[in-house]
């Protein structure tokens, strides 16, 4: 592949990127890490509109499913260890005339992901994740572990709240999010590792809860990188750490095991992207340290490989859009204070 990389704005801390398919037009979003906007985007990078000026804290944003009008999105998380006493979950929703309101529907100190996954039954629920219960106010002071919680939705999210009941909790370091296209299941990885989580089929139901790998991982993405039919699942671990690897399911259904390693240790592995691109699963990964690059992981000629689309830039997460016959990347460099457009060229 090659890359025709754009700057379409600076936003100091830029953090957080969603795609939003509205009624007026298809479209991206970013927020900002600390005090700053949520801003959003067309497709080819030009400015649309404001969503919201502040506070700031976007860990995560999300599209409402069915709703081209909403988006939820963490607010006043301004820092993992400490600043994120005040956090909780937005509802953003955009009237008629275009202006944006925003609604509080859940408090969560230290929610860090989040997503909204749909029960055979259709109903949605909300899926959050803390990544730690509460600080001293000290540098990595992991002593109080995060948890998960989850909630069903309503229809008039701009007008009510939700009630959290805690699924999972003592998740230390709880970081790593991804839900599936269909929202059907999530990933969650922690330092435990990964675990996937089922929403009830039925309104009387339970969750499912499984570990399908034992190991430190601070963030996960799946994708069938070798077209065997079976999505195989991509890591980054340790917490926030400097080892990528590709993990695929054995003969016993559930069970992962390790089939490649990079053999280059990148520093501050963080972002996380995978689907398709150009008709091709694979991967795109981004590390906020040392060469700062945004990589896309793909599997040819029998072997897991890396392309380089950017160096230095700091990527803290990133997301791929199409429109029409044209791919491209949007990723938001924090290191930098870039929002980038790289258009892809097979």
């Amino acid at each position: 592949m090659r890359y025709s990389k754009r700057v379409v704005a600076t936003m100091p801390k830029a953090y957080a990127v969603a795609a939003f398919d509205g009624q007026d037009a298809r479209s991206f979003v970013v927020g900002v890490e600390k005090d700053g906007p949520i801003r959003r985007f067309a497709l080819d990078g030009t400015p649309l509109e404001t969503v919201a000026e502040g506070p700031g804290g976007v860990m995560t944003i999300a599209q409402v499913p069915g709703r081209a009008d909403q988006l939820l999105a963490t607010s006043e998380f301004f820092s993992p260890n400490f600043g994120a006493d005040t956090a909780g979950i937005v509802c953003h929703t955009r009237a008629a005339d275009g202006s944006w309101s925003a609604h509080r529907i859940c408090e969560l100190p230290y929610v860090h992901r989040f997503g909204v996954l749909t029960g055979a039954d259709g109903q949605p629920w909300l899926i959050a994740c803390t990544i730690k219960g509460s600080c001293r106010r000290v540098k990595d002071d992991w002593s109080a572990p995060g948890a998960v919680y989850v909630a069903r939705l309503g229809a008039h999210l701009e007008a009510e709240t939700v009630e959290l009941t805690e699924l999972a909790g003592c998740q230390l370091q709880n970081h790593g999010f991804w839900t599936n296209p269909a929202g059907t299941f999530a990933l969650v990885s922690t330092a435990a590792g990964v675990f996937r989580y089922d929403p009830p089929a039925t309104a009387d139901g339970a969750w499912s809860v499984r570990c399908l790998i034992v190991q430190p991982t601070s963030d996960v993405c799946m994708a069938d990188f070798d077209g065997d039919g079976t999505d195989e699942i991509l890591t980054l671990s340790a917490f926030h750490g400097d080892t990528l690897r590709v993990w695929h399911e054995t003969e016993i259904e559930g069970v992962y095991a390790s089939v490649w390693e990079d053999p280059e240790k990148r520093d501050f592995l963080h972002a996380v992207w995978s689907g398709e691109i150009c008709g091709e699963p694979c991967a795109v990964i981004g590390n906020r340290r040392g060469g700062r690059d945004l990589l896309r992981v793909h599997y040819a000629d029998g072997a897991y490989r890396l392309e380089a689309i950017d160096h230095d830039r700091g990527p803290a997460n990133c997301w791929v859009l199409t429109d029409g016959d044209v791919t491209r990347i949007v990723a938001a460099n924090r290191e930098t204070d870039e929002v980038a457009l790289y258009d892809v060229m097979k």
